[in-house]
């Protein structure tokens, strides 16, 4: 099929690698969820593997330690267990679906947007170490 055939959302993606990845983890969220229900657990495929570079150097939790249970687990539709692994997979998953559709509000393109989110992780994280 030409890429004149092809759906706004198909070009978007071939067009913009950021919004592929985000679409990419948004499937394999729902994957995990599939395979879940087939009764596979797709986070027990690497048992023992570090998923967190700065947790295995430091010991300690990054902002997003917990985000691969906490989208595997929103795949599956277990809220609970998804907030139990990182309360941002929420606003985090919401933004990639509106990414991914090309349906980000003006408002949070600007960097007053992207300092308070950043501020939010950075009071998130701190909270978490304590």
């Amino acid at each position: 099929m030409s890429s004149t055939n092809s759906s706004p959302l198909l070009r978007r993606l071939k067009a913009d690698p950021l919004r592929l990845a985000a679409a990419a983890a948004l499937a394999v969220a729902v994957l995990g969820g599939l395979l879940h229900l087939a009764g596979y657990q797709l986070a027990s495929a690497l048992p023992g593997v570090p998923l967190c570079p700065f947790n295995a150097l430091t010991g300690l939790p990054c902002p997003g330690c917990g985000m691969t249970r906490a989208f595997l687990a929103l795949g599956r539709l277990d809220f609970a267990g998804a907030y139990a692994s990182n309360p941002l997979s929420f606003p985090l998953a919401a933004l990639m679906v509106l990414f991914v559709a090309g349906k980000v509000p003006r408002a949070l393109h600007s960097a007053k947007a992207v300092h308070l989110a950043l501020f939010g992780v950075l009071a998130f994280w701190a909270a978490r170490l304590l």
